[in-house]
């Protein structure tokens, strides 16, 4: 046996339950048991071979829409098709339920279905119909057999497939049947696996060798291995042979799933700040820059580093496990738990870290067991790391929208709850912060809308006439989300840019160097067209010329006087690059000797005469450039200029500081609003992986203004939640996936103290837990009363206030609690046990049918009917308060 690396992994690895680790498995199962079902697959066309390789093709290349589009263009019944959406909507949604254990496949950690990464979708023009339907009546057969596969598929491999190698064939046929076929790809990890194993396969990529090539794989795997999923050996040998830094080959150090978790809940070597910190590391999918959880959870990067390396140091500190022979000290520590690379242009930050496979099986298992969750809502309670969505949920009087107060302080204060002193001085905080436009409080009803909460267009009275106008005004959200999003520019030397610019995109003339262009760049100044629309044209209404274009008007305008000094300016080279970004130094000027473009602004240039492609900055769904000679440019946004000019300039001149403040919006009675239509199409941008500056960040164009719209990373929501009107299982689904929820139950601890009304004895604290708990019994824990409504009884112990409470407030939430059933409310406050109805706080007397009735009515009546009254006397009775208990 020759000394191998791979081989003393595989050694000691599991078995990988297919289903368990990817949803590509059941996905192809589904695809080819519908083929068998059809009478005949004569008709089916490379469309079908498309569909079954889209099966085994990850989603971060091809979506599961398009995935859908596959389907649909195949010779499938129409409700085989249904079906085959039914289910691949139920792999996506088991994806982003975390269901599978696979995430290696997508780069910048998020939800993922799929093993295999391609840049070939179709095998149009490369095979044949016929052919086509070769390998798929060889794949239904494959799939009913139970030995034999290897024969069978020799049978119409032996001859070779046009246009198919053993890459595409062997990741097919492995989702098919993942211990029958063993992965042989191009991929460099996939082919020095088997060569560090000494296995001698011929021409790996060759079609017609897959099968000689499986059988060698297959002898050499039962030989030696204790698994069957031959995706155990292409796991392996990406973390080998992979990407990320250092391989196994180079550095392991030795650490077991089962010591980690030993090590996790160890507090001697994992502080709840690190806990906290590969929490989210795994929350992101297992991989992330610190740049990018900062972005999303806050902090400053230096905190995610600092965090992770101690406890890199506190694991080699009690297992004196081998380290990386590295010069550098840090790069000694943080092997121990990721593997890295460095980023790419597109990504934030400058290094990404990767968890360990086994530190990241270990953290799974560890929230499955409760350990980490629980510890993550300690460090959530103790030191503020709070999710960015969150709600508080409880039944009636247990202090939710009380507690909003205390939670946004703690929140933009970064400090416990604990720490933020008395009620009155967090109410003072609470209104400042308010004053500042850091806090924003609405209300949801059912009459709420998209319109109030993002944008719509809204009537306004014109001040000229008595006619209505209507104009788009800005909802509250968007309008908090401007705030939040402020952005603060450093420049050096004598570029002087706004600390808060706009960003305007110009063509100067048209594509490429232009006349134009080349005399801007000599002189300084950017230059518009429109000759034809006159100052006087953008004045008041813009109705001035009724020829000149509506456009042009609003470009002049916005030129003169909408583009302001300190401005950044972007000029485009084509539909997808520019070549120059400036500084507007200069007011408008009109120069009517110049027979074109005749306004102008003076610029000084930061850069120019470069070519920089722009594509890969631009959010998602733009494709190229606006063409137009002037444009708003601002959702490029100044972290992308600056990378720009640091790329192209010697001595980069501009820094960007952006808001990085908590700003904390809360939303009363979230469960009371259609969420769906509140919300529309943006409920999705509120997760914390679609957030500015996040892992996959995304933004939306709001139907109204044509806007691009994002939600800033330091926005927080909370929202609170009556449990009484809406169970959380009964929450919109949509809502309930992005936020997290902080139960605030009756808490009648703090109504201890309370002990006499009026000067009467009286346990208020007893009393209330004694109700609930009969609630409990007849109805359930999320209709129970809460403390809040009792806490005035600390200032004013008196049978009135009491008295105000129950008639107010106890008895009309059991009433509605119970449905007016006047036996469970008697059950309830101990009526039934009490002899003195004085005492009673529902009173209860038989009704008389023969009063009421003529004749005998007794035979249709089952029970005696009874008639229930309020006693208000018993309110301020401090005796009937003792006898509930």
């Amino acid at each position: 046996m020759i000394e191998s690396k791979s081989y003393d992994i595989l050694k000691q690895s599991e078995e990988l339950i297919p289903d368990e680790h990817d949803g590509s498995y059941e996905m192809m199962r589904s695809l080819i048991a519908e083929y068998a079902n059809m009478e005949s697959t004569e008709e089916c066309t490379v469309d079908d071979l498309n569909a079954i390789y889209a099966m085994a093709i990850g989603t971060w290349t091809q979506n599961i829409e398009k995935k859908k589009d596959c389907i649909d263009k195949t010779h499938l019944p129409n409700d085989a098709k249904d079906r085959m959406h039914q289910v691949l909507d139920r792999i996506w949604d088991n994806a982003c339920y975390d269901k599978y254990s696979n995430s290696d496949a997508d780069a910048k950690g998020d939800v993922s279905v799929g093993m295999f990464g391609t840049g070939f979708y179709s095998f149009a023009g490369d095979t044949s119909d016929e052919n086509a339907r070769a390998f798929i009546k060889m794949c239904v057969d494959v799939a009913n057999m139970e030995g034999g596969e290897f024969e069978r598929v020799e049978s119409v491999f032996s001859h070779g497939i046009k246009g198919m190698q053993a890459a595409s064939a062997s990741v097919m046929l492995h989702c098919l049947k993942p211990y029958v076929f063993p992965i042989i790809n191009n991929r460099d990890s996939n082919a020095r696996i088997y060569k560090d194993l000494g296995l001698p396969l011929e021409k790996s990529d060759s079609l017609i060798n897959y099968i000689a090539n499986s059988r060698v794989i297959e002898k050499y795997r039962d030989n030696n291995f204790p698994f069957k999923n031959y995706r155990r050996i292409d796991v392996v040998g990406s973390e080998l042979f992979g990407e990320f830094w250092p391989s196994l080959r180079e550095y392991n150090p030795g650490i077991t799933k089962e010591k980690y978790k030993e090590l996790l809940q160890n507090p001697e070597v994992t502080s709840d700040s690190a806990k906290a910190v590969i929490y989210r590391f795994y929350q992101v999918g297992g991989q992330a820059t610190c740049k990018q959880l900062a972005n999303t959870y806050g902090k400053t990067p230096t905190y995610y580093n600092s965090n992770a390396t101690n406890l890199a140091k506190n694991i080699l500190k009690k297992t004196n496990c081998p380290t990386l022979p590295r010069s550098e000290e840090n790069s000694r520590y943080w092997p121990i738990l990721f593997v890295g690379r460095r980023t790419t242009a597109e990504e934030a930050g400058t290094y990404l870290w990767k968890l360990r496979e086994p530190l990241k099986e270990a953290i799974k298992e560890l929230m499955d067991e409760g350990v980490i969750e629980e510890n993550i809502m300690n460090v959530n309670a103790r030191n503020s790391v709070k999710s960015l969505n969150t709600i508080l949920y409880g039944p009636p009087g247990t202090g939710k929208t009380y507690s909003t107060a205390s939670y946004a302080v703690s929140i933009c204060d970064d400090k416990p709850i604990d720490e933020l002193g008395d009620r009155d001085a967090i109410m003072e905080r609470f209104n400042k912060l308010k004053a500042e436009k850091r806090i924003v409080f609405t209300t949801f009803h059912q009459s709420y809308g998209y319109e109030e909460f993002i944008e719509g267009i809204k009537p306004q009275l014109k001040e000229d006439s008595n006619g209505i106008g209507y104009e788009i005004a800005d909802g509250v959200f968007k309008e908090f989300c401007n705030e939040a999003r402020t952005i603060k520019v450093h420049t050096t030397g004598t570029a002087l840019i706004k600390e808060q610019p706009r960003i305007w995109g110009m063509i100067l003339e048209g594509t490429g160097k232009t006349k134009l262009k080349t005399e801007c760049f000599a002189n300084n100044e950017i230059r518009l067209g429109w000759d034809e629309v006159k100052d006087s044209d953008i004045e008041g209404d813009f109705y001035g010329d009724e020829n000149a274009s509506w456009n042009g008007k609003h470009m002049v305008f916005d030129f003169k006087n909408t583009m302001e000094k300190g401005d950044v300016v972007v000029i485009e080279k084509t539909n997808k690059s520019i070549d120059a970004i400036g500084v507007i130094t200069g007011d408008y000027e009109y120069d009517e000797s110049r027979e074109r473009h005749a306004r102008s602004r003076k610029v000084e240039w930061l850069v120019k005469d470069i070519d920089q492609d722009i594509v890969g900055f631009l959010p998602k769904g733009r494709k190229q450039l606006a063409r137009f000679s002037l444009f708003a440019f601002d959702y490029i946004g100044m972290e992308t200029i600056s990378k720009i000019l640091e790329a192209h300039s010697q001595n980069p001149v501009v820094e960007v500081e952006k808001e990085v403040q908590p700003y904390v919006f809360i939303i009363d009675e979230i469960n009371r609003g259609n969420i769906s239509k509140i919300f529309g199409e943006l409920i999705t941008l509120i997760e914390d992986t679609k957030r500015e500056g996040a892992l996959d960040a995304a933004s939306a164009v709001l139907p109204y203004s044509g806007e691009e719209f994002s939600v800033p990373s330091n926005v927080y929501i909370l929202g609170t939640m009556n449990t009484a009107d809406r169970s959380i299982a009964l929450l919109d689904t949509a809502l309930r996936r992005r936020f997290s929820f902080v139960e605030m139950m009756p808490n009648d601890a703090v109504l201890e103290g309370i002990n006499k009304i009026s000067g009467q004895d009286l346990d208020v604290s007893l009393m209330l837990r004694t109700i609930n708990k009969r609630i409990e019994f007849l109805y359930d824990r999320e209709h129970t009363i809460g403390h809040a409504f009792f806490m005035g009884l600390k200032d004013n112990p008196t049978k009135e206030k009491l008295a105000t409470i129950f008639e107010n407030a106890v008895i009309p939430l059991l009433q509605e609690y119970f449905y007016e059933d006047y036996q469970k409310i008697q059950l309830v406050l101990g009526d039934n046990a009490k002899t003195d109805d004085a005492l009673k706080f529902v009173t209860n007397k038989e009704v008389h049918l023969d009063q009421t009735f003529k004749g005998n009515v007794e035979d249709i009546v089952d029970e005696k009917p009874m008639e229930y009254e309020i006693n208000k006397e018993a309110f301020t009775n401090i005796e009937a308060y003792r006898q509930i208990m």
